[in-house]
């Protein structure tokens, strides 16, 4: 029982900065919490706080643990989630991961419904482009692109991902329209570029123009800035469907090369196989896939959306 109140002390002290806002959060006095930090640190051997008169902050070695135990903390939160509550009432904190693109275009204008229907869940999101391991990172679930192959984690299927090659009005009305990928070597082309390893993410075209060495006129690390370029008139842009549809409808991009594009790869949902499903991802899940699947053109191949 020692060992887990420290734990708490821990948590609270480094969330408040404070042993003053922890005592308050835990039903104790400060002196209590300023101790079981105390008896962690000589048991560990280590310092798990920067200290000053005013306030408080992890060191490199009270980081580590307060990750750790900060998992503890909601795994304990989930166990009770699961015996306490029904599926119809989730609650606590769920940690999402989601790229930039998806966040921004498909998961934000549904937010405002997800609130209303579950009030009691605290969404904690990260919009965040590279790849990230949720077992050791604490994450409940994530949006992932591609093939699962890790074991520990279980997918949900939410639909496969086109793209589309668009550009402004205005620019095309300055350089030939591209009748076939080919010609991309004469025009200004907007890439994508993998933050985590500076990798540019290919074109999805059909053979055999999948591997063409494209011009690399423009290249961002952010989808919505290569969006905004391609809106001034910037070069043509790779976007997915579900981002280039809305200014197509309203005719500020233009697409192009339809008939030779190929599917992207897969969008599913992500989360670590050994936990017990807990209420309240369950109910991000499903809200997600419900909504998802009432919005069939975000998912359509890119020839569709020609007129």
């Amino acid at each position: 029982m020692e060992s887990l109140a420290s734990v708490f002390a821990l948590v609270y002290a480094a969330e408040h900065q404070s042993y003053v806002g922890a005592a308050r959060v835990a039903g104790v006095s400060p002196s209590a919490i300023g101790k079981a930090v105390a008896r962690l640190e000589s048991r560990l051997g280590v310092r798990l706080f920067n200290r000053t008169t005013r306030s408080i902050s992890l060191t490199e070695e009270g980081t580590l643990l307060y990750e750790r135990y900060k998992r503890i903390i909601d795994d304990m939160d989930d166990a009770e989630a699961i015996i306490l509550r029904s599926r119809e009432r989730p609650r606590g904190r769920l940690r999402v991961s989601v790229p930039h693109i998806v966040g921004h275009h498909l998961l934000m204008p549904i937010l405002p419904m997800f609130a209303e229907r579950f009030p009691e869940i605290e969404l904690d999101m990260d919009f965040e482009d590279r790849v990230v391991d949720l077992v050791t990172q604490g994450l409940d679930v994530v949006v992932r692109s591609g093939e699962l192959a890790d074991a520990r984690l279980i997918a949900r299927h939410l639909g496969e991902q086109h793209f589309v090659v668009c550009g402004s009005p205005d620019y095309l009305k300055r350089l030939d329209r591209p009748e076939t990928p080919d010609d991309l070597t004469q025009h200004a082309c907007i890439h994508f570029k993998y933050p985590s390893s500076g990798r540019i993410a290919p074109w999805a075209f059909h053979p055999p123009y999948e591997r063409l060495l494209l011009p690399r006129s423009l290249s961002f690390n952010n989808s919505d800035a290569g969006l905004r370029a391609a809106l001034d008139g910037l070069g043509l842009a790779h976007l997915p469907v579900y981002v280039a549809a809305p200014h197509m409808r309203a005719g500020t991009l233009t697409p192009v090369l339809t008939a030779f594009m190929a599917p992207f790869g897969s969008l599913s949902l992500v989360w670590p196989s050994n936990r017990q499903l807990s209420p309240k991802v369950r109910a991000f899940v499903d809200f997600v896939v419900e909504n998802f699947a009432a919005r069939p053109d975000a998912f359509r191949p890119a020839a569709d959306l020609s007129p």
